[in-house]
């Protein structure tokens, strides 16, 4: 494509007979690719975010290209813009191809040749420019709204790993628990927040299977699901391959973590938390936590105080009952 062409890739002077060819081959592609012939054009271009969303996730494309058959013999490939070419025989009809195809198949048959112009190439660019445009801050619009909390609360496990952050005073880079890369390392820390969490989720959560709970808290997915909600807050360190991370909560960011947690528990499509059950669970969340800091200890990870955690109970309870009183 150069500068000025429309984004469908189609545009000038074409016969009809060119015409009927990407017509006939963008047809049997799609068809092909997506599994159902040719329909309405709103419809077909929502299918094609199967491929080209622009957060799908590499695991699931790559196995879906993977399970991609060459083309069949006799489907001459129309090139970009209109497919996006994967690998030897295979390729994918793209959003603009499909765009291009509407606008090949309404032009009529009774000419020779068609000047396609500016003006009817205009419409689709537009709708190009727009489906593109939404499809980008879809994820931006999804994060906005996790953070502003009107969107799928925090999961109670993930609370109860913050909460655990926030009683051991994780809240700075030198109290940061270490996520050590190897075992027997890694399983000691994972395991001193295994037991604490779990009480915590019992008690708020009884009916809900322990499934979701790994294991793995610290160096597992449940550490994500937190961040999902409270964002850069909470820090979350990889380290590498050889490297030990780290994770902890920003101290300057520790109102906002607390507002958000308490705002969950009280919110979404669980039982919602009272502050005397969340007192109750919360003091178990520390009494397992105290049985486990010599283990902490033994790595320099152990940073509870009795006053700052009762402190921090306080905070909890006093948003938790403002949060209650607004769902009112």
């Amino acid at each position: 494509m150069t500068a000025g062409e429309p984004l469908l890739g189609v545009s000038g002077r074409i016969t009809t007979a060119q015409a009927h060819e990407l017509i006939e081959d963008l047809t049997k592609a799609w068809a092909f690719v997506y599994g159902r012939p040719v329909g309405d054009l709103d419809s077909d271009l929502e299918l094609c975010r199967f491929w080209f969303d622009p957060v799908a996730q590499g695991q699931r494309l790559r196995r879906e290209i993977s399970r991609l058959d060459p083309m069949p013999e006799g489907i001459s490939d129309p090139q970009h813009p209109l497919t996006l070419r994967v690998d030897d025989g295979k390729w994918l009809v793209t959003p603009e191809g499909r765009c291009a195809l509407d606008l090949l198949m309404s032009l009529p048959k009774s000419q020779a040749f068609h000047d396609v112009s500016a003006a009817q190439t205009a419409h689709y660019d537009q709708r190009l420019a727009r489906l593109y445009r939404d499809w980008c801050r879809h994820r931006l619009r999804s994060v906005v709204a996790l953070l502003s909390g009107t969107n799928k609360p925090l999961q109670v496990a993930a609370a109860g790993i913050v909460v655990a952050l926030l009683v051991n005073r994780s809240t700075s880079e030198q109290r940061a628990l270490i996520r050590y890369t190897t075992d027997p390392a890694r399983s000691v820390v994972d395991n001193a927040f295994f037991v604490p969490v779990q009480q915590f989720a019992d008690v708020l959560a009884p009916s809900r299977r322990r499934s979701g709970i790994s294991a793995r808290l610290i160096s597992g997915w449940m550490l994500y699901e937190a961040r999902r909600r409270i964002g850069d807050a909470l820090v979350v360190s990889d380290g590498g391959a050889e490297r030990n991370g780290a994770v902890w909560i920003q101290a300057l960011r520790e109102s906002s973590v607390i507002d958000t947690v308490a705002r969950d528990l009280v919110r979404g499509h669980r039982a919602r938390v009272t502050a005397d059950k969340f007192v109750e669970a919360f003091d178990r969340l520390v009494v397992e936590m105290r049985r486990e800091s010599k283990a902490l200890a033994g790595f320099g990870l152990a940073h509870e105080r009795p006053r700052d955690t009762q402190r921090l109970r306080g905070r909890f309870v006093d948003r938790l009952l403002h949060y209650a009183e607004t769902q009112k």
